[in-house]
């Protein structure tokens, strides 16, 4: 009898040491919800990271060509504007002449 009585208690312990209670189960499920979170969290973080960093990129190249023909734009005005081509031009399109030194006024 007390063979039983010994079966019957470690069969006790047993299944006390397998039971998990109700409280124990929350806990873990909500530790497992909270760790799935945080990967979902890490993957979303790393998808917008490679994005904006996909962005800042483009922009830069976008950036380099924008001074690129900024530079040749200002080269052209500068092409544009030289004395000897607005003289030209002044005297050609225009009909001018520099005035003789003599019919120059200076007035102070």
């Amino acid at each position: 009898m007390s063979a039983k009585r010994t079966h019957r208690a470690g069969v006790a312990n047993n299944s006390l040491q397998l039971n998990v209670s109700a409280r124990e189960w929350v806990v873990f499920l909500m530790l497992l919800l909270l760790i799935a979170l945080s990967a979902l969290g890490v993957v979303y973080s790393s998808y917008t990271s490679r994005q904006l960093f996909s962005e800042v990129q483009r922009q830069y190249a976008q950036t380099l060509h924008l001074k690129e023909q900024w530079g040749r734009l200002l080269l052209e005005q500068s092409t544009w504007a030289t004395h000897a081509r607005v003289e030209r031009l002044a005297k050609t399109r225009l009909s001018m002449q520099v005035p003789d030194p003599a019919t120059i006024v200076v007035v102070k």
